[in-house]
């Protein structure tokens, strides 16, 4: 059975990342003791009243985070327990893109959608999602507690929806969609359904306007409160009788272009599988800052950490050991096909560092002044930055957290 309660062993486990947020020069086990008592204080006291959250910026977007250790541990376990009881199951990005490749190699014909929910977290209807969730009596009175006080504070500092940053909101908003997810699974015309977060994507046999018509009807039925983005959705029809060309889809990160054969019936598609244009471009600006970075501090170390951090692979390290994930350039790209675009960020960077303009003129003449003519170290390290190696060799990094948060710093 599981355990719900909020004792210091669920401290202990669920703390390692939030240790190192709020008190990383503190030991672990003085940080596990000392939150655990205010946690046991808070639950003391009449009700367990949560901090004012504070406002961040997650991905370009409002979100939220706690003022509080004790808060976020409290959080995590209340999220924890939840996903246990409720299986709330996250979706595997890779698993995703791999049966959309798949399928996209099919012969038959098919209407493909890439469909995204408009400002998903913060339309949400949070106060369904909590209803239901305690009226089905698996969380324990205190969880109960704990989940209606969290409404409580987002209500009184005038959050609507789910707050963006809280792994609580990844969770619930789950639990409010899987009827959804289910129907469209379940449609006579939807030959594929997956959706990741808000990102979703339908391979359906039947016409654009009867697909748009299926989501809008499912939408209204489990979810009212959402509606479809129209101006990121985005329709393709293959093997179609005046489609001849090639056919090109965004997903999860990946550009996938389709060749059509529509007069060949029964030979599979040739689908090439890139990284997406607008990933490609993230990682050039982040080049850019981390150059513009070093021309201010002149932190050399900084920017090789950087630039690695950039061009290979590293740990994401959760707060349970199981949940140890590889990130990088080949972690978060393996399905690629065609490699053309690694070779386009190696040309970029070589012209980058070689050019006569700013950020980069600056900074590699501080490198280049640095070690001198005949045998510079920096220098050579500079140049050997490689995408491709880094892709190819599937290297790792090994940084610290607190290299880790300021390699991000300048991004």
């Amino acid at each position: 059975m599981l355990d719900q309660s909020f004792s210091e062993k669920a401290v202990k486990l669920l703390g390692i990342n939030t240790w190192r947020k709020f008190q990383p020069s503190t030991e672990y086990t003085n940080f596990v003791a000392n939150t655990y008592e205010q946690v046991e204080a808070k639950f003391n006291a009449d009700e367990y009243q949560f901090c004012q959250f504070e406002k961040k910026s997650f991905k370009g977007k409002v979100g939220w985070a706690f003022a509080s250790a004790a808060d976020e541990i409290v959080a995590k376990k209340l999220n924890d327990n939840i996903r246990r009881l409720f299986k709330v199951r996250p979706s595997d990005r890779h698993a995703i893109v791999k049966q959309t490749i798949a399928l996209a190699k099919d012969s038959q014909p098919i209407t493909i959608a890439r469909l995204d929910i408009k400002d998903f977290y913060e339309s949400l209807d949070r106060e369904s999602i909590v209803k239901f969730i305690t009226e089905e009596w698996l969380l324990s009175h205190q969880n109960r507690m704990v989940l209606k006080q969290w409404d409580r504070q987002l209500a009184s500092q005038g959050i609507r929806g789910l707050p963006r940053g809280m792994s609580l909101s990844s969770t619930l908003s789950e639990i409010r969609i899987r009827h959804f997810d289910k129907q469209m699974k379940l449609d006579s015309g939807v030959y594929f359904y997956a959706r990741y977060v808000d990102d979703i994507i339908v391979f359906y046999t039947g016409e654009q306007s009867q697909l748009k018509s299926v989501m809008k009807h499912r939408l209204e039925a489990s979810a009212k409160e959402l509606t479809l983005n129209s101006d990121k959705s985005h329709y393709t029809v293959l093997n179609a009788p005046a489609n001849e060309v090639s056919a090109e889809i965004n997903y999860l990160g990946y550009k996938l272009r389709i060749k059509n054969n529509s007069n060949r019936r029964g030979v599979k598609r040739k689908v090439q599988v890139f990284i997406s244009n607008k990933k490609v471009n993230k990682v050039k600006e982040r080049v850019r800052r981390a150059f513009r970075a070093y021309s201010k501090d002149r932190r050399y170390n900084l920017l090789l950490a950087r630039l690695k951090f950039l061009s290979a692979n590293q740990y994401i390290i959760g707060d349970i050991e199981r949940t140890k994930l590889k990130s990088g350039i080949y972690y978060n790209y393996p399905l690629i096909n065609d490699h053309s675009q690694l070779k386009e960020l190696d040309a970029f960077y070589q012209n980058f560092i070689n050019s006569g303009k700013e950020p980069a003129f600056s900074a590699m003449q501080l490198i280049k002044r640095h070690g001198g003519v005949i045998n510079n170290k920096r220098l050579r390290q500079i140049e050997a930055i490689s995408f491709q190696f880094g892709f190819k060799n599937r290297l790792m990094n090994s940084f610290t957290n607190d290299l880790n948060k300021k390699i991000k710093r300048c991004w």
